[in-house]
């Protein structure tokens, strides 16, 4: 309750300042070329974009009012069903494909949070907005009853105080009470943010706090509850099914500060009504205007041109503040004969394990603008960039008894550079390359980059992306240091190398895209399991390490996104195909698929209805496991495997849409048949069954 408060109290305080300030004065002046921001499918009057989180660069969004596939946001597993998660709402996930998953160098230190995307959002993921009126979204998704089911509420505002001056928040709560024994999710986070977009100087900064508290249950004791249910001579519901674990949780808090902001010179360029460049005196001499012999007349002509300042040179500084921690806990005094976990590092019969972690990174950057002539075609940024780090384990000394705190510090210097075309027509690019320079991970680099192509083609445009990187860099500090009263290890697994190249073809309702990788030293979790007998009935206990491949490792992805429509009825479908040369160390579906067949239309002619279904399936193999030592996915013990998949997920719906209100209602897991297939999509965590699903979000402008 303290933590609703503290969120409720940022927020309380932003939406007093706002309504401090004089009613938002009426914006006429359009967002520059330079920025890149399109008004496309958003409320009118409203303009968002998202910001990169290294330079500031604005990107072009776009508000969530689209109501195809509305009804796809409750899902943990993703729009399109990708990912495989633990069955409730907002529980740990990962993709299956190997493309979607964040092995990015320099992100994702604090690894415990990669799980929880589904609901956490990175500075480069939020959303700022340039409003007329004030905006308001509130968006409900609901099912079940006060002791099972799921319920996820966010709320959005923002607002302008100027023309230049923008502000908002976002609030979202999410709680899935669970289905099953111990299982339930309680996640809260708040986001305060604020842009200016003025001629010569740009800001954006938010901060942002969130609260996540998982109750580990490590999966049902036995899976014939659900795929042999016969097999017991009492009939069990969800509730009562015997699960692994109670009293266990996980726990986060995390915090972001961040800070983008850049100062540029240039000039302006002045444009006739016609949209053709006027050659005046304003830019011959840098701004700074001759003394007019007519000044009345200056003012007339000038007042029939429009302003567009072009940037020559930007001086850029990032600045970003995460403080996080994690807390396992487990108040079951379990032990090695008869429990969940088979290692003991620390005393006492319950777990308190405390990770903290705090990083602050600072990036100063020079940016060269492309197009402020027509000589220069190309951008270029120039960029240094800091990093400090501090991870704080618990320790002993010299006994299991003598506990105490062992703190680890790295300083990085990283230098750069990336050349960038954004302004063609026909083809654009990104080329970046980094460097590590100091400190223990000196000599890591990253170099990536991506091409695009637009070709006309029958009337039409053929789009045409090429992209890829060659990476070298060492595995996160905690697959080399780990301390619980669980799982314990120091180490120093070998710096990882990544190649890989990958493209894309889009043309009209046909998307067809391939990537090939190769990864030398790939780190990740692996579980042993040790099996003992309790009551008559074959239990085991669980430990988790980190480990490595050495050798390579090849990966293989096509994916083929194919859309139909016959009048009302409309056929989506995403299908991929992957190899794995090590499924050992990453396994990998062979094929996953998404298809979904609705009929479109209107009833009295305003009100917009989807009416239809979809499915998701996978081919079987042998998924990664979930561990709540590390709350991390790892590799199954080989001996005691479990394979999963062939199994299809199907859910029907209608969805709605009525001016600003979007409404869903929805049946999930329609094809659910107590004893048919394995409804799993991580080993030992069953998917909830049938259930009665509805959601709404409603816009207010004004």
């Amino acid at each position: 309750m303290k933590r609703l408060l503290k969120i409720l109290l940022l927020i309380s305080c932003t939406f007093s300042a706002v309504q401090a300030q004089n009613i938002i004065q009426e914006n006429n002046q359009q967002l520059s070329a330079t920025d890149s921001i399109e008004k496309e499918n958003v409320p009118e009057g409203i303009y968002a974009w998202r910001v990169d989180a290294r330079f500031g660069a604005i990107r072009p969004a776009q508000i969530d009012t689209i109501p195809h596939l509305f009804q796809n946001q409750a899902f943990t597993d993703g729009l399109t069903g990708r990912y495989n998660f633990l069955g409730n709402l907002g529980s740990p996930r990962i993709s299956r494909i190997f493309t979607d998953r964040n092995d990015a160098p320099t992100e994702g230190e604090f690894i415990f949070t990669n799980p929880y995307n589904f609901f956490l959002r990175t500075p480069d993921q939020i959303l700022f907005t340039n409003t007329k009126s004030p905006f308001t979204n509130i968006t409900l998704h609901e099912c079940g009853d006060k002791q099972s089911g799921e319920s996820r509420l966010k709320g959005a505002f923002s607002t302008n105080i100027n023309k230049r001056l923008g502000m908002g928040f976002v609030i979202d709560y999410l709680y899935g009470r669970g289905y099953y024994s111990s299982q339930n999710t309680s996640q809260l986070g708040g986001t305060l943010f604020a842009s200016y977009l003025g001629k010569n100087y740009k800001m954006h900064t938010l901060y942002s706090t969130n609260f996540l508290k998982t109750s580990e249950n490590g999966g049902i004791e036995n899976d014939a509850y659900i795929t042999n249910p016969e097999s017991f001579p009492t009939k069990y519901g969800t509730e009562d099914m015997p699960t692994n674990l109670s009293k266990t949780y996980n726990r986060m808090h995390l915090n972001t500060f961040f800070l983008t902001h850049n100062y540029s010179v240039g000039f302006s360029r002045f444009y006739d009504k016609e949209g053709k460049i006027v050659k005046t005196q304003h830019n011959k001499i840098s701004g700074k205007l001759l003394k007019a012999t007519d000044s009345t007349q200056t003012n007339i002509n000038d007042s029939l041109l429009r302003e567009e300042f072009v940037p020559v040179t930007s001086f850029i500084h990032t600045f970003q503040l995460s403080h996080n921690n994690r807390r396992f806990l487990s108040n079951l005094p379990l032990t090695e004969a008869k429990g969940f976990f088979h290692d003991f590092y620390l005393p006492a019969d319950s777990a308190n394990d405390l990770t903290k972690f705090l990083h602050l990174r600072n990036t100063l950057a020079i940016e060269l603008h492309e197009g402020f002539n027509k000589w220069v075609k190309t951008g270029l940024r120039l960029f240094a960039q800091h990093d400090f780090y501090n991870f704080s384990l618990p320790d002993t000394l010299t006994t299991a008894s003598n506990l105490t705190t062992k703190q680890y510090k790295y300083n990085y210097l990283t230098l750069g550079a990336q050349l960038l075309k954004e302004k063609g027509k026909y083809f654009r690019y990104h080329v970046l390359g980094e460097l590590r320079t100091t400190g223990a991970k000196w000599g890591e680099f990253n170099v990536e980059g991506n091409v695009d192509f637009t070709i006309p083609f029958r009337k039409d445009s053929l789009f045409v992306n090429l992209d890829g990187h060659v990476r070298r860099w060492a595995p996160t500090f905690y697959f080399d240091h780990y301390h619980a009263r669980n799982a314990w290890w120091d180490k120093q697994l070998n710096k990882q190398f990544s190649t890989r190249i990958g493209g894309s073809l889009h043309y009209k309702q046909t998307k067809l895209s391939l990537h090939i990788e190769n990864i030398k030293n790939y780190p990740f979790f692996a579980q042993t399991l040790y099996p003992y007998t309790a009551s008559s009935t074959q239990k085991y206990t669980h430990s988790v390490n980190s480990s490595q491949k050495t050798g390579n490792l090849q990966l293989i992805a096509a994916t083929l996104t194919q859309n139909f429509h016959w009048g009302i009825l409309h056929w989506e479908n995403e299908i991929t195909w992957q190899a794995t040369s090590d499924a050992s160390a990453y396994p990998l579906p062979s094929i996953n698929l998404w298809t979904n067949l609705y009929l479109k239309f209107k009833i009295a002619k305003v009100l917009k209805t989807e009416l239809g279904a979809d499915m998701r399936f996978f081919t079987k193999y042998d998924a990664l496991a979930y561990s709540p030592i590390v709350g991390e996915f790892a590799i199954q013990d080989p001996q005691h495997k479990v394979t999963l998949g062939n199994y299809p997920l199907i859910n029907a719906y209608a969805n709605f849409d009525l001016k600003r209100t979007r409404f869903y209602v929805m049946v999930s897991h329609l094809n659910y048949s107590s004893g048919n297939g394995k409804p799993f999509l991580v080993p030992h965590y069953p998917l909830n069954r049938l259930i009665f699903r509805l959601g709404i979000s409603w816009n207010f402008i004004n």
